[in-house]
């Protein structure tokens, strides 16, 4: 722009552009207006003291260090607005320190800032429509998919394991993509949290949605951990319907956080929390008293684990209520706010 537009002071577009430009395209227009409107004081003051001091170059070296100092504390004790004002003042009597010149520095301001301003919204309308709670929701869905979908993955690992040596089974790839999505969920939570403006949801909401996340991991990490030292092997006992009882609950699990998912980034209803199921539980329970015994009756370390992966699925349901509670309060709070 500043190539193109030829302006006498080119990195004074690149400065307005950094000064307004927000991560949503609402904080970028506020922003222009209050630079625009910030510059504009600035610029009246600056040539009321042109006018009144001329190029008293006495006076201006004393009025620096306080230009300075309102540039540096006033954007944080008063406003943005009052802050570009005060930068402004403080260009202008520099400009007077080193070269006198007339009212047209000021005019050059303007002109650059108006143009700087332009690129801001202009770039905040392309990429940041909705700002980083749009970002933030998408991150959300795509991070819940991929860590319900680690959980699947890890519950198929440990019935595989039931039958096979864990060294001969290869470990799921789903936790390096449930990993991934959690650092891209992580980038989008500090940028929303970093964002200027009110939050249309309150924050605790919002970080019981993130840590959702982090507890659909550990039990996909703790299932997996859990089976890595199984000695696997030994196909005395039939487990086909042990294991079918552990895969059928996954699935249903993941159906849900799919579900989810797609709310959250839809803006949308989410689906109501899983309750617990007594027959599934009921036919677990009868699968590893009936086919995971040894030949003295006992429970074997391969139903004690059955037991404990399936305690880890159970945990992650009783995730649900608290996402929901959390996941309908930002939808209604957005419903109002929008």
């Amino acid at each position: 722009m500043a190539d193109v537009t030829g302006v006498q002071h080119g990195f004074w577009i690149t400065l307005g552009t950094l000064s307004v430009l927000r991560s949503n395209a609402l904080s970028t227009g506020q922003n222009v207006f209050r630079a625009l409107g910030g510059t504009l004081v600035g610029s009246i003051v600056g040539a009321g003291l042109l006018q009144l001091i001329g190029h008293d170059t006495g006076v201006l070296w004393i009025l620096l260090p306080v230009a300075v100092m309102a540039a540096g504390v006033v954007p944080a004790a008063i406003s943005f607005a009052a802050g570009q004002a005060a930068f402004t003042l403080t260009l202008v009597i520099l400009f007077d320190i080193a070269r006198p010149a007339d009212l047209s520095v000021v005019l050059f301001r303007i002109e650059d800032i108006a143009l700087g301003c332009a690129v801001s919204l202009v770039v905040g309308l392309l990429f940041w429509p909705r700002g980083a709670s749009a970002a933030l929701a998408r991150a959300l869905a795509e991070a819940y998919v991929d860590s319900a979908r680690y959980v699947l993955g890890a519950v198929g690992y440990a019935v595989s394991c039931c039958t096979f040596r864990p060294e001969t089974i290869e470990i799921p790839q789903e936790g390096r993509r449930a990993a991934a999505a959690a650092r891209r969920l992580d980038d989008a939570f500090r940028t929303y949290l970093s964002e200027r403006g009110t939050k249309d949801v309150p924050l605790c909401e919002t970080t019981t949605l993130v840590n959702g996340v982090v507890g659909l991991r550990l039990a996909a990490d703790a299932v997996l951990e859990l089976w890595r030292r199984a000695p696997g092997g030994r196909p005395l006992e039939d487990r086909a319907a042990a294991q079918r009882e552990l895969l059928v609950m996954a699935d249903r699990i993941f159906r849900w956080y799919e579900g989810l998912a797609g709310g959250l980034e839809s803006e949308g209803p989410v689906p109501e929390p899983l309750d617990s199921d007594r027959e599934h539980n009921a036919r677990l329970v009868e699968a590893v008293r009936r086919d995971l015994r040894d030949a003295d009756g006992r429970a074997t370390g391969t139903g004690v684990r059955i037991i404990w992966t399936d305690d880890h699925l159970e945990a992650v349901r009783r995730l649900q209520p608290l996402i929901v509670a959390a996941a309908d309060h930002a939808d209604a709070r957005e419903a109002v706010t929008g």
